[in-house]
């Protein structure tokens, strides 16, 4: 588990991005408390998805209007139509940590 942010840098009902320098970003949400954390680039397109909305635990690509299940990443409306990689995140002393590949 690699620390991503603080609780209080993910403003509530929206998201951060966290850049990781040569490594893809992480986008990570706030959904009523709950923290989600994924790929921050759209699987359909080159859009960020920390610059979507979130909206009934979906994150909205800004781009094309599809969208992605935060939980499963699972694609829910078109043009999305790939998977979204999800990472498992855990609060620890007020950060927030996530499974995130190297």
């Amino acid at each position: 588990m690699i620390f991503l942010c603080k609780v209080s840098d993910v403003p509530a009902g929206r998201s951060k991005r966290i850049a990781r320098g040569r490594k893809p970003a992480v986008a990570v949400f706030d959904v009523d408390g709950t923290f989600h954390a994924t790929a921050d680039q759209c699987t359909h397109g080159t859009a960020l998805l920390s610059r979507g909305k979130v909206t009934a635990g979906r994150i909205v690509c800004p781009l094309h209007s599809g969208s992605f299940d935060l939980l499963s990443g699972a694609p829910v409306d078109l043009p999305c139509d790939e998977p979204l990689a999800v990472y498992r995140v855990e609060v620890r002393d007020a950060g927030i940590y996530a499974d995130v590949p190297d």
